[in-house]
Parts: C-alpha cells; sequence; structure tokens
C-alpha cells in the first residue's frame, strides 16, 4: 500500500551528507558534556495572583526551556527553593485583565493548573508570552516526535543511510528504538531517592546557596525525598508537598552523571549530577541498581532536552525536508486563531506529523486541529461527529463537509482536516460527498469507496474541477505514509493494535478485538461503519499498510488468546507510595486482554479519596499521558502499576478488588469520554482555548 520511494540523485545525498556532517560538528561543539550553560532565555519581574490568597505579589522568574520558575527576589544562584515551577509543556496561554490590571494573562497548564500574571506595560506582556510560546515546546515529547519524524523522513526518500551516518546526537538519542519502545513520550523519571540536598558542602561552610528546606528539622544523614526530572530539569520534594513547589531546582544543560560503586554499603547506590559551569551538584542514592541506572539513563537524556538541541533537531528537520518533502503549504492567509501576540515574520513554530487536538487526544496521522473560519475550534464529539461551538448559548454545530476550515496558521485544511498541498482545493462528488487522497495515492470517499481521479470532481461551491487542480492533491499521498510510519514507531509495546482506514485515519474501536470477533464492519474516524475488509493493517515493524485479510484474522485472534490467557493468570494491582516512600497496595483489578489503562482509570476513580481525583499513572517510572493510556493494555503492566496525584501524600482507599466485565469497562469508557468533552465545551466557551479572554477565572 506504500508509495513507492522517490529516488534521490547521488549528487544530493552527498551534498545533504555534508550538510548533516556540518550540523554534527555544530552539536558535538555547542552541545557536549561540559559546554558553558547558555544565559536564562529569559528572567525578570512580574506580579503573581495568590493561589490561597487573593491579591497580588511580586516575584522574579527565570524562564528556561519548557520551565517557569518563580523566586521572592532576584539571586545570583537559582538552585534554592523556588516559590512555583510551573511546567509550560502542553499550556495554553490566554490574554486577559483581572482586579484591575490590565496587562495580565494566564497560564492553564495540562496538569489542569491555573497561573495568573501581571506585566507593567503591553510591550512587556507582549515579550514575556512570546517567549512562552516559544519555551512550552521545548519538551521531551517534541524532542522524540521531531527526531523520528526527521528519520522517516529520511527513509521514505532514500536517505536513511545518510542520515543515520551524519545525524546529530540529538537524532540518535531520541529516535532510537529501544528507547522509544520502552519509554512513554513525557521521558524523564520520578521516585523517591536519598540526598543530602544541592551543593550540600557549601551549606555546610555556611553559604546561604546550598538548598534543603525540610519541613522539620534536618537530621543527620541522607533523607528520603521525592525527585521528578521533568525535561531538562531535576525537581525535588519533601514528603505531602504539592508537585509545583520543589525544595530545589537543578538545570542539567551541560551537567555530568556519575555512578559511584565505592560508596555506601549493601543496599546504597550512589550517584550524581554536576554542573561544572554552575558549580551545582547533588549526590542521590538509589536502593537498587536497576533504579540508579534507569535514573542515570534518563539525566544523560533530560540534559539534551533543551531550546539549542531543539534548534538543531529543526535545522536537521529542514536539510532533510529540501531533499526529501512534498511542499505542503498553500498561499497563507490571516490567522484565524488570534494569536496572544504579533509573531514576528521569522517566527517557525515547531510542529510535527503527530500531534494533539485542543481535547488532548491524539490526532489522526497527517491531521491537524481545525477552526471555522472564525476561529472556532472544531472538535470531535464522543460518537465521532465534528462539531463546532460559535457562541457561549449555542449547542454545538454539526460541521458540515463542505465548510471551509483552517489550521491556527489560516492555512485551509481538506475535508479530513489536512493541510492541502499547492494548488489543491477541498474536493468532492456530485452529491457533496468529500473525497480525499489515501496513503497508496488513490482517491476516496470517507467510506472507503474509491473513486477514480478522471471521475468528476467538484469543489465545495459544485464546480467541476479540472485535472491539474485534481492531480495537485496527490501529492499529500507521501506526507501521509511519513505521519503513520511516524505514529507506528512511537507507539511503544504493550499499546493496541492499530489500523487505519482507506484514507490512512485510525478507527475509532479496536481493529484487533473486532477482526477477532469476526465482525464484519468497524467504525471509522467518523464514527460511521465501514468494511471491515476495508482496513489496512499497520506493521509495527516497517510501519507499512498491509491489505486487511485471512492472516490479519488469525493474527488478531492469536493476540486476543494470549491476552485472555495473561490476564487469567493474575490480576493487575494498583499501587502507590506513601510520603517517606514506602509502598502501598491500593486495590486490584482483574482485567481482560481488552482492558486499557483508561478503562482502569474510569473504574478505580471512585474508590479513591476525593483528594486523588487527579492522579497519573507511572510505569517504569515515568507518568502516562491520557492519550496514552487510551492505547495502553493493561496486561502489558502485570503485575502492577503504581499512580500519584498532584501531592505527595497517602492514598486512603476502600483497598478494592474488582473483575473488570467487556461491557461494563466500554460503558464506564463512554461516560468519561463524554464527561471531558463536556468539560473541553465548557472551556471553549469561556474562551480558554487559543481564544483571548476578557475575564479571568481562577477556579475550575
Amino acid at each position: 500500500m506504500n508509495v513507492p520511494s522517490l529516488n534521490v540523485p547521488k549528487t544530493k545525498l552527498e551534498k545533504l551528507a555534508d550538510d548533516l556532517k556540518k550540523l554534527s560538528v555544530e552539536t558535538s561543539m555547542s552541545m557536549g558534556e561540559g559546554a558553558s550553560v547558555p544565559t536564562f532565555q529569559r528572567q525578570g519581574y512580574l506580579d503573581k495572583h495568590g493561589h490561597s490568597r487573593s491579591k497580588w505579589f511580586q516575584r522574579f522568574f527565570v524562564l528556561r526551556d519548557s520551565f517557569l520558575l518563580a523566586y521572592n527576589l532576584k539571586k545570583s544562584d537559582f538552585t534554592v527553593e523556588p516559590r512555583a515551577a510551573i511546567h509550560l509543556g502542553g499550556a495554553t496561554l490566554n490574554m486577559c485583565e483581572h482586579g484591575g490590571k490590565e496587562f495580565c494573562f494566564m497560564i492553564d497548564t495540562q496538569q489542569k493548573d491555573k497561573f495568573l500574571f501581571a506585566a507593567e506595560t503591553e510591550v512587556e506582556r507582549a515579550s514575556w508570552v512570546l517567549d512562552l510560546e516559544t519555551a512550552k515546546q521545548v519538551t521531551h515529547a517534541n524532542m522524540v516526535k521531531l527526531a523520528v519524524e526527521n528519520q522517516c523522513l529520511a527513509e521514505e526518500k532514500g536517505a536513511g543511510a545518510v542520515a543515520l551516518d551524519n545525524s546529530t546526537s540529538s537524532l540518535a538519542i531520541f529516535s532510537n528504538e529501544d528507547y522509544i519502545t520502552n519509554t512513554p513520550i513525557t521521558g524523564g523519571a520520578e521516585g523517591w531517592l536519598r540526598t543530602n540536598g544541592f551543593n550540600p558542602e557549601e551549606k555546610d561552610q555556611g553559604s546561604t546557596k546550598g538548598s534543603f528546606s525540610m519541613k522539620k528539622k534536618t537530621p543527620d544523614g541522607p533523607q528520603k525525598c521525592y525527585f521528578i526530572l521533568r525535561d531538562s530539569h531535576l525537581l525535588m520534594f519533601n514528603g505531602g508537598d504539592i508537585l509545583t513547589k520543589p525544595r530545589g531546582v537543578m538545570f542539567l544543560l551541560g551537567t555530568h552523571v556519575e555512578t559511584h560503586d565505592d560508596r555506601g554499603g549493601d543496599g546504597d547506590y550512589h550517584f550524581s549530577v554536576k554542573s561544572p559551569e554552575c558549580g551545582d551538584e547533588i549526590e542521590l542514592i538509589a536502593s537498587t541498581n536497576k533504579i540508579r541506572q534507569r535514573w542515570s539513563d534518563a539525566l544523560r537524556i533530560g540534559s539534551r532536552v533543551t531550546y539549542p538541541d531543539m534548534q538543531l533537531l529543526k535545522k536537521e528537520h529542514d536539510l532533510l525536508a529540501a531533499v526529501t518533502m512534498t511542499p505542503r503549504a498553500p498561499p497563507k492567509i490571516n490567522p484565524v486563531v488570534a494569536p496572544p501576540v504579533e509573531m514576528p515574520s521569522d517566527f517557525v513554530p515547531i510542529s510535527t506529523t503527530t500531534g494533539v487536538d485542543i481535547q488532548g487526544e491524539q490526532l489522526d496521522p497527517g491531521v491537524e486541529q481545525a477552526y471555522d473560519a472564525e476561529g472556532n475550534p472544531v472538535l470531535r464529539d464522543p460518537e465521532g461527529k465534528l462539531v463546532v461551538i460559535s457562541t457561549a448559548d449555542t449547542a454545538p454545530a454539526v460541521l458540515e463537509p463542505s465548510t471551509p476550515r483552517y489550521n491556527a496558521e489560516g492555512m485551509q485544511l481538506d475535508p479530513f482536516n489536512r493541510p492541502l498541498p499547492p494548488g489543491a482545493v477541498p474536493m468532492f462528488d456530485a452529491d457533496g460527498v468529500p473525497i480525499g487522497v489515501g496513503p497508496d495515492g488513490k482517491h476516496y470517499k470517507p467510506d472507503g469507496t474509491t473513486v477514480e481521479p478522471s471521475a468528476p470532481h467538484f469543489d465545495s461551491d459544485g464546480k467541476q474541477l479540472d485535472d491539474s487542480t485534481i492531480t495537485a492533491a496527490d501529492a499529500i499521498s507521501a506526507d501521509l505514509n511519513v505521519a503513520i510510519k511516524v505514529r507506528t514507531k512511537l507507539k511503544g509495546d504493550g499499546t493496541q493494535g492499530e489500523a487505519v482506514d482507506a484514507l490512512g485515519r485510525t478507527f475509532r474501536e479496536g481493529y484487533d478485538e473486532k477482526s477477532g470477533e469476526g465482525a464484519t464492519t468497524i467504525k471509522n474516524a467518523d464514527g460511521v461503519d465501514v468494511p471491515l475488509a476495508s482496513a489496512r493493517r499497520i506493521e509495527s515493524s516497517t510501519g507499512a499498510l498491509v491489505e486487511h485479510g485471512e492472516k490479519a484474522m488469525a493474527d488478531a485472534a492469536a493476540k486476543r488468546d494470549e491476552g485472555t490467557k495473561k490476564a487469567s493468570a493474575s490480576a493487575l494491582t494498583i499501587k502507590s507510595e506513601d510520603e517517606e516512600g514506602n509502598e502501598k497496595t491500593v486495590g486490584t483489578i482483574e482485567v481482560t486482554h481488552q482492558t486499557t489503562l483508561s478503562g482502569v482509570r474510569s473504574l478505580i476513580k471512585e474508590d479513591l479519596d476525593s483528594g486523588f481525583e487527579e492522579f497519573v499513572f507511572l510505569m517504569n517510572g515515568v507518568a502516562l499521558l491520557k492519550y496514552e493510556e487510551r492505547d495502553r493494555l493493561a496486561t502489558s503492566c502485570m503485575p502492577e502499576i503504581f499512580i500519584r496525584g498532584k501531592e505527595l501524600k497517602a492514598v486512603a482507599s476502600k483497598n478494592f478488588s474488582k473483575k473488570v466485565e467487556a461491557l461494563q469497562q466500554k460503558q464506564e469508557t463512554a461516560k468519561a469520554a463524554e464527561d471531558e468533552f463536556a468539560a473541553v465545551m465548557r472551556r471553549v466557551r469561556e474562551g480558554k482555548l487559543l481564544k483571548q479572554t476578557n475575564k479571568a477565572y481562577l477556579e475550575d
């Protein structure tokens, strides 16, 4: 089903190799261990609205990569305890007014925390927001997506070997298949370790630089603390802390990680993190060598989740795209979503083929978040229909296929929310049914019906299109193949089997489940039943598309039987860790081969206390995103999985024991989807999703 790779002339490959070699040298010179730590991306004073007290406080802020750190006043060292550490990955920024202050803006984080700030002038606010918009892109997830897309671009057009031989070290790290398979997209690590704190020697000498703030007097010897490594920052917490107020923070750019087998006794596995340029250091003690190794590896990778490395990956992407990619963008029109500030003319947002929409759901390969001509976001309701909310008082209206829709930059999309190649327009048949190009280059309707390119195609006004306009749309097929390969490589072991329809869109129901049950139809992205035989299986090893057939049925049945056998062997134990790092069993659930972690979430949340609703699952010490939970099979987590809340406190539960029935799981999951959709609609009506607000709301 794949479009054959295009042969790139040798002279072009040689030039690509030379360019990549230069970029690799630039990387090793500027980003090697011990490299100079650059100045902060931004620092300065802002007013911050209090969470517990309704008043304003002046704070000194430091913006580094994906973190905004707040301090009481300007300090020469930023390892000391910050007042807040705000992770910007997945956050939304909104302009607003509040409490008589005119130049306010709000950060609404992916963890559902809200922070309100005020600048002195409009220029100052615009400058801050522009830098925040850039910083929020510098995340482990974006680094992995971009590196994988770079490699897939190279492979698609015959330049794979050239890219691997001459790539930057960032590409080698973040596109490594073993690493991607075993690491959730958020990356990093978290868990309990023992330590004497940051810069303990300077603290012992009476310096104010040493930091180890405890709720009670620190006894002699290393203390157990909770550490979170997220992107390029290592954060330290005490038991009971809220996870936005660390006791210390270390910036990892240019740091060394060393293991020390000559220190400690039995059960003590020492390792240290040092920054030669800043002089910051911390020694950590793990309880097992496996935990120490996991942390050491994660810290080394965290030192590369930085803005300079992101820029190098973007340069590499530009080099590969110039050789391999089909032009994507038609002429720009005015943005349909008002940006928070006027971006400079050379500003280019970081984007990959695998993003998430404003509902937090993973977008189909090649698809972008869509908006109507007024800038209202296009959403999918729980049944799969595309809807739009035009005013606060109206119900969601179903979006007609012929309605023009755009991405956030104002580029027109086709009826399937994919960027139009140059010269192409949205296409329909004589009855107004949309027509799109599939990964194989053929033309299809949403139900998988083939449309011959020579058959009449019409625009949204019913005017018949000429051959050149129809042919221009075919250019998207190569990009769809790259997007599908990227999506496949990003899915780790233990996830649901995946297939796409004729247009390259994933199905709303489990493909393996349906084919294993002998079903003849399956719901496509629009929630419409289409023939199961129209599905294209994705080979996990290559990302290639193959036709549905008897072998697919047999493979799905075998996988189902294997999952059933594994699920019946034991129950999944849900665990947490208390304030001292001691493990506690929260409950057990007997799962089926179909149960995902999202299904587990919907069933256990009612058994947790009121302060633990917003919990996350931890796999190998890494927090999972909501859309990863929907992919991850519970059987792959046997025998246990950990959860934690937004605060480091013990979980009060009923120590439940449940058996998951398939019907019950589907009902619970459907209810959860309806609740999430209702929450997104409320936020859209309040103007909180990519639209400017007139009033700041601090409550949920």
